[in-house]
């Protein structure tokens, strides 16, 4: 069975970028502009990831605790995308239960999936 996920970005070039790169190593591929949207189709689609641009929500770390509380998203790893300088949401979203976090500029899109399925085998 093929890694599933859904990507949160409000950049579509970014959005493009790392869906292409993760549909080409085989995973199944949602790309979602916003948060509300992908969360519909994570509901569906009980994705193994979860991971969304945290530019895109006002307060991340309360969008953790919102999805990690629905009962279909339990087994499905959490992960924000962030800058370098917001080490404190990377903090609290973690402390509200997301798996891992990835830094924008810090990842080219090979080593986002080597993480991700790392990830998935911890």
């Amino acid at each position: 069975m093929k890694p599933s996920i859904v990507f949160v970005a409000c950049d579509p070039f970014l959005a493009g970028i790392y869906g292409r790169k993760f549909e080409r190593d085989g995973w199944d591929v949602e790309v979602i502009e916003t948060v509300d949207e992908a969360e519909k189709k994570a509901v569906q689609m009980r994705p193994n990831i979860f991971l969304f641009d945290a530019s895109c929500v006002a307060d991340v770390s309360e969008e953790v605790r919102r999805l990690r509380s629905l009962p279909t998203l339990l087994k499905t790893k959490i992960v924000i995308l962030a800058e370098e300088g917001e080490r404190g949401i990377i903090e609290r979203s973690m402390n509200a239960g997301a798996a891992a976090y990835l830094l924008t500029g810090h990842f080219v899109p090979q080593e986002a999936v080597q993480k991700m399925r790392a990830l998935l085998d911890a």
